[in-house]
């Protein structure tokens, strides 16, 4: 609970240098606060799962200033149930915080992390995004088991 606020205290704290605001078509759909509906994993053999469970909890951030925040994590992994986390669990979380731009012509958001939870999200994180159904999918290529998979996260307005 601690990172959170810490992460939303950042995020807020962030006014003290000038950020240029988001200018692309597809900014003003991305503004607010997003829910995670879902995080599913394609893999090359057309199997679908579901790495953070049916309902993992999580929310995305977006201002017109081009500032962003994210923090999902495992359903079972959520410390606001009370229940014991498992230790294969404890590492199933992902946060960061930074700065974001649109390419509206390739649809790609793309996240610059001033700071996150894990190394793998730092740097420049680029998703592929697509608006459907008043839902944000956000879509990530990347290799587990020396596989290639493409993960979908979905939100919807919170």
């Amino acid at each position: 609970m601690l990172c959170l606020i810490f992460l939303c205290a950042c995020i807020i704290g962030q006014t003290s240098y000038a950020t240029q605001p988001v200018a692309a078509n597809d900014s003003p759909h991305f503004i607010g606060t997003w829910e995670l509906v879902s995080v599913e994993a394609h893999w090359p053999d057309g199997h679908v799962t579901s790495p953070w469970g049916a309902h993992p909890p999580g929310r995305l951030i977006y201002t017109k200033e081009g500032r962003m925040l994210v923090l999902c994590m495992h359903e079972l992994r959520n410390e606001a149930t009370r229940k014991v986390i498992p230790p294969a669990l404890q590492n199933e979380a992902a946060g960061y915080f930074g700065t974001y731009k649109i390419d509206a012509t390739r649809h790609i958001v793309s996240h610059t992390v001033t700071a996150t939870l894990r190394s793998a999200e730092s740097s420049t994180i680029d998703r592929s995004y697509e608006f459907k159904d008043g839902r944000l999918y956000l879509i990530a290529k990347a290799t587990r088991n020396g596989l290639p998979v493409t993960y979908v996260l979905v939100w919807q307005r919170a």
